[in-house]
């Protein structure tokens, strides 16, 4: 029940195509093109400048990487972005939704399958983001929301709380024994 507003305004008064042009999703396995770094973020954006590419890929953390490269921007990542680690398709992808220019970037379980160092960068890339961007990260790896402005925690299919890390660890505890579970599991690894 309620509604959904984005900047004030309810979604059921927007066009599908309004909604859509506003909102980038970058999912746990996005899809990159067996092109050129530079093709893969001219496919949202065809008239992007050189400048935005570089700029898109150094928010995302990536233009290091692609400055070590043979062909830079040039160089082809293979079907699939074979030739990219996992972290680098992640970053490619936000790179793409920064090109894309959208208001809204959705993580959906951005950061599950990466280890804790590629994490990090990605981590980074996302904080880069903030302030400029409605930025919404669905995730069960808890060390990716921690710095979140507000987190809604999903039980039974409801929302049965929310708040910063800082007040949910000390009010709720299920999120408090969430936070532990993964706190044993990263322990236990090492």
């Amino acid at each position: 029940s309620g509604n959904i507003l984005i900047d004030g305004k309810d979604i059921k008064d927007l066009s599908e195509k309004s909604i859509r042009g506003n909102i980038t999703i970058i999912s746990q396995n996005p899809y990159i093109f067996n092109m050129s770094i530079k093709d893969n973020l001219k496919l949202v954006k065809d008239d992007v400048t050189d400048e935005e590419i570089v700029n898109a890929c150094k928010l995302a953390c990536l233009d290091d990487y692609i400055c070590t490269l043979p062909g830079k921007y040039d160089t082809v990542v293979g079907e699939g972005g074979v030739n990219l680690s996992g972290g680098q398709r992640q970053r490619l992808a936000i790179a793409r939704a920064l090109v894309q220019n959208t208001k809204i970037i959705l993580f959906d379980e951005a950061t599950s399958a990466l280890d804790n160092e590629t994490q990090s960068k990605i981590q980074k890339a996302i904080d880069n983001l903030k302030g400029n961007y409605t930025i919404i990260i669905i995730a069960h790896r808890l060390s990716t929301i921690v710095n979140c402005d507000k987190i809604f925690i999903l039980e039974d299919g409801k929302i049965s709380d929310s708040g910063t890390h800082k007040i949910l660890i000390k009010t709720n505890e299920y999120y408090k024994k969430l936070c532990e579970t993964e706190l044993l599991e990263k322990d236990e690894k090492l």
